[in-house]
C-alpha cells in the first residue's frame, strides 16, 4: 500500500531532517523557502522533497538547492531569488541581471544545474531521462530574453510539476532513491558550505577570465 510506505518515508524525512513541510524563511534561504513552500502546499501527486543537499563529485562538490523525487521522476531544482531585468541564454556562460543601470553577472543557472543533475545521476543506475532540470526563480525578476525551455518562475512551478506524465517509480522505487540519496549527501555543515562556497568562488573567478561557465 501507498499510504504505510509513504508515511515512513515521511517519518525518516523528519528523522533525517528534509524539508518536507513549510517553514519560515530566513533572509538567506528566501527564495528556496518559496519553493518548498509552493510544492508543499500545491502538489498533490506521490513526492518526497528534499532541500540543500551536498554530493562529493570528484573533487568538488555539488549543492542542490532542492531534489524532489516523485512518481513521475526526479527534478532537479536551482533557486534563484532575483529581481529586475534578466538576460541570458541556456549556452552561455554567464546571464546578466539589471536593476535600473547596475549591471551584475551571474553564472548560467542552466549550466550550473547540468552539473547538480550529473552528480546525482551518478548514484543511480537510471536513465537519464528519469531527471529532469529545473530553475526557478522566486523573485519579481522579469524575463527579458528567453532563457530556455527549463526556466520557470515559482508561479508556472506547480503546473509544469503537476502535467500529465507517464509514471516511473512505484512507492518502493521512491524509498529507495530517497534513501540513496541520503546515504551519500553531505551532512550539512559549516565547514561542508564553506568548502562548496570556496569552489563556487574559483568558477565564478575563471568565468570572468575565460568569459565561460
Amino acid at each position: 500500500m501507498w499510504i504505510p510506505i509513504f508515511a515512513l518515508m515521511v517519518l525518516l524525512a523528519f528523522a533525517f531532517g528534509f524539508h518536507v513541510g513549510r517553514f519560515i524563511p530566513s533572509p538567506q534561504n528566501l527564495g528556496e523557502a518559496m519553493v518548498t513552500n509552493a510544492i508543499s502546499g500545491g502538489l498533490w501527486r506521490p513526492h518526497l522533497l528534499l532541500n540543500n543537499v551536498t554530493l562529493q563529485a570528484g573533487e568538488r562538490t555539488s549543492q542542490i538547492d532542492h531534489v524532489l523525487v516523485a512518481d513521475s521522476g526526479v527534478f532537479v531544482i536551482e533557486t534563484k531569488h532575483y529581481s529586475g531585468w534578466i538576460f541570458g541564454d541556456s549556452h552561455e556562460g554567464q546571464w546578466t541581471q539589471v536593476i535600473y543601470k547596475r549591471k551584475t553577472k551571474f553564472l548560467n543557472p542552466v549550466r550550473q544545474n547540468y552539473g547538480h543533475v550529473k552528480a546525482l545521476q551518478a548514484l543511480f543506475n537510471l536513465p537519464a531521462t528519469a531527471f529532469s532540470s529545473l530553475v526557478v526563480f522566486t523573485g519579481d525578476a522579469e524575463f527579458k530574453t528567453d532563457l530556455g525551455p527549463t526556466v520557470f518562475k515559482l508561479s508556472q512551478l506547480i503546473g509544469h510539476l503537476a502535467a500529465e506524465r507517464p509514471k516511473l517509480f512505484d512507492e518502493r522505487q521512491m524509498a529507495y532513491i530517497v534513501g540513496r540519496i541520503e546515504m551519500k549527501r553531505m551532512r550539512r555543515s559549516v565547514e561542508t558550505d564553506e568548502y562548496h562556497l570556496n569552489y563556487v568562488r574559483q568558477r565564478v573567478k575563471r568565468s570572468y577570465r575565460t568569459g565561460s561557465g
